[in-house]
Protein backbone atom coordinates (compact mmCIF):
# COMPACT_ATOMS: atom_id res chain seq x y z
CA UNK A 1 0.00 0.00 0.00
CA UNK A 2 2.69 2.55 0.66
CA UNK A 3 4.39 1.66 -2.86
CA UNK A 4 0.91 2.86 -4.68
CA UNK A 5 1.01 6.06 -2.03
CA UNK A 6 4.43 6.99 -2.64
CA UNK A 7 3.32 6.60 -6.74
CA UNK A 8 0.04 9.02 -5.94
CA UNK A 9 2.29 11.60 -4.42
CA UNK A 10 4.56 11.19 -7.37
CA UNK A 11 2.05 12.09 -9.85
CA UNK A 12 0.67 14.17 -7.86
CA UNK A 13 4.27 16.43 -7.67
CA UNK A 14 4.42 16.04 -11.59
CA UNK A 15 0.63 17.31 -12.05
CA UNK A 16 1.55 20.25 -9.73
CA UNK A 17 4.75 21.08 -11.44
CA UNK A 18 2.84 20.64 -14.91
CA UNK A 19 -0.13 23.10 -13.97
CA UNK A 20 2.59 25.71 -12.53
CA UNK A 21 4.79 25.00 -16.00
CA UNK A 22 1.82 25.37 -18.19
CA UNK A 23 1.19 29.12 -16.92
CA UNK A 24 4.66 30.45 -17.14
CA UNK A 25 6.35 31.44 -20.50
CA UNK A 26 8.07 28.33 -22.19
CA UNK A 27 11.49 30.20 -21.64
CA UNK A 28 11.32 30.21 -17.68
CA UNK A 29 14.58 28.14 -16.61
CA UNK A 30 12.47 26.25 -13.53
CA UNK A 31 10.06 24.76 -17.12
CA UNK A 32 12.90 24.09 -19.03
CA UNK A 33 13.12 20.36 -18.51
CA UNK A 34 9.26 20.02 -18.31
CA UNK A 35 9.00 21.12 -21.82
CA UNK A 36 11.98 19.61 -23.26
CA UNK A 37 10.02 16.40 -22.02
CA UNK A 38 6.81 17.67 -23.32
CA UNK A 39 8.57 18.57 -26.69
CA UNK A 40 9.97 14.78 -27.06
CA UNK A 41 7.07 13.06 -25.86
CA UNK A 42 4.89 15.54 -28.91
CA UNK A 43 7.11 14.07 -31.47
CA UNK A 44 7.63 10.42 -30.46
CA UNK A 45 4.12 10.25 -30.18
CA UNK A 46 3.61 11.67 -33.88
CA UNK A 47 6.39 10.06 -35.30
CA UNK A 48 4.64 6.78 -33.92
CA UNK A 49 1.27 7.68 -35.39
CA UNK A 50 3.21 8.20 -39.20
CA UNK A 51 5.06 4.85 -38.63
CA UNK A 52 1.95 2.99 -38.12
CA UNK A 53 0.16 4.90 -40.68
CA UNK A 54 2.93 4.32 -43.83
CA UNK A 55 3.33 0.70 -42.36
CA UNK A 56 -0.30 0.07 -43.03
CA UNK A 57 -0.55 1.70 -46.27
CA UNK A 58 2.96 -0.46 -47.15
CA UNK A 59 0.80 -3.37 -45.95
CA UNK A 60 -1.92 -2.72 -47.72
CA UNK A 61 -0.03 -1.95 -51.10
CA UNK A 62 1.52 -5.46 -50.92
CA UNK A 63 -1.60 -7.12 -49.98
CA UNK A 64 -3.53 -5.12 -53.21
CA UNK A 65 -0.26 -6.06 -55.37
CA UNK A 66 -0.44 -9.85 -54.30
CA UNK A 67 -4.17 -9.68 -54.82
CA UNK A 68 -4.01 -8.41 -58.68
CA UNK A 69 -0.79 -10.75 -59.38
CA UNK A 70 -3.35 -13.77 -58.40
CA UNK A 71 -5.93 -12.55 -60.28
CA UNK A 72 -3.87 -12.20 -63.66
CA UNK A 73 -2.55 -16.13 -62.68
CA UNK A 74 -6.28 -17.03 -62.63
CA UNK A 75 -7.13 -15.19 -65.87
CA UNK A 76 -4.48 -16.89 -67.91
CA UNK A 77 -6.09 -19.64 -70.26
CA UNK A 78 -4.38 -23.13 -69.49
CA UNK A 79 -5.76 -24.54 -73.48
CA UNK A 80 -3.61 -27.73 -71.86
CA UNK A 81 -5.55 -28.38 -68.67
CA UNK A 82 -8.23 -27.53 -69.83
CA UNK A 83 -8.07 -30.31 -72.59
CA UNK A 84 -7.27 -32.92 -69.98
CA UNK A 85 -9.97 -32.58 -68.06
CA UNK A 86 -12.51 -32.21 -70.83
CA UNK A 87 -15.20 -34.92 -71.25
CA UNK A 88 -14.10 -37.66 -73.26
CA UNK A 89 -17.34 -40.43 -72.19
CA UNK A 90 -18.66 -40.31 -75.94
CA UNK A 91 -15.40 -42.03 -76.28
CA UNK A 92 -15.37 -44.16 -73.85
CA UNK A 93 -16.33 -47.37 -76.18
CA UNK A 94 -16.40 -47.83 -79.71
CA UNK A 95 -19.33 -47.58 -82.26
CA UNK A 96 -18.32 -50.85 -83.84
CA UNK A 97 -18.98 -52.65 -80.29
CA UNK A 98 -21.98 -54.79 -80.49
CA UNK A 99 -24.42 -54.92 -77.55
CA UNK A 100 -23.58 -58.50 -75.70
CA UNK A 101 -19.68 -56.79 -76.12
CA UNK A 102 -20.32 -53.67 -74.03
CA UNK A 103 -22.51 -55.93 -71.18
CA UNK A 104 -19.19 -58.30 -71.63
CA UNK A 105 -17.28 -55.99 -70.38
CA UNK A 106 -19.91 -54.27 -68.22
CA UNK A 107 -20.39 -57.90 -66.45
CA UNK A 108 -16.21 -58.28 -66.16
CA UNK A 109 -15.85 -54.86 -64.85
CA UNK A 110 -18.63 -55.40 -61.99
CA UNK A 111 -16.84 -59.05 -61.00
CA UNK A 112 -13.42 -57.71 -60.93
CA UNK A 113 -14.36 -54.86 -58.12
CA UNK A 114 -16.64 -57.73 -56.60
CA UNK A 115 -13.90 -59.33 -56.34
CA UNK A 116 -11.40 -56.91 -55.08
CA UNK A 117 -13.98 -55.70 -52.29
CA UNK A 118 -14.99 -59.08 -50.91
CA UNK A 119 -14.52 -59.19 -47.39
CA UNK A 120 -12.36 -62.46 -46.10
CA UNK A 121 -12.84 -65.36 -45.10
CA UNK A 122 -14.46 -66.75 -41.80
CA UNK A 123 -11.56 -66.41 -39.35
CA UNK A 124 -11.21 -69.34 -37.49
CA UNK A 125 -10.37 -68.64 -33.60
CA UNK A 126 -9.20 -71.43 -30.78
CA UNK A 127 -11.94 -72.76 -28.31
CA UNK A 128 -10.54 -73.94 -25.09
Amino acid sequence: MEVAKAWLDYLLQWATYASVCIEQPIQAPACRPFWTLAMFAFFGIGALVVLVIAWRIVSYRRKLAAALRAELERAEVNHDAIAARRWNGDKAYSAELSAEEVERRVREAVEQRHAANKPPGSIVVDKK
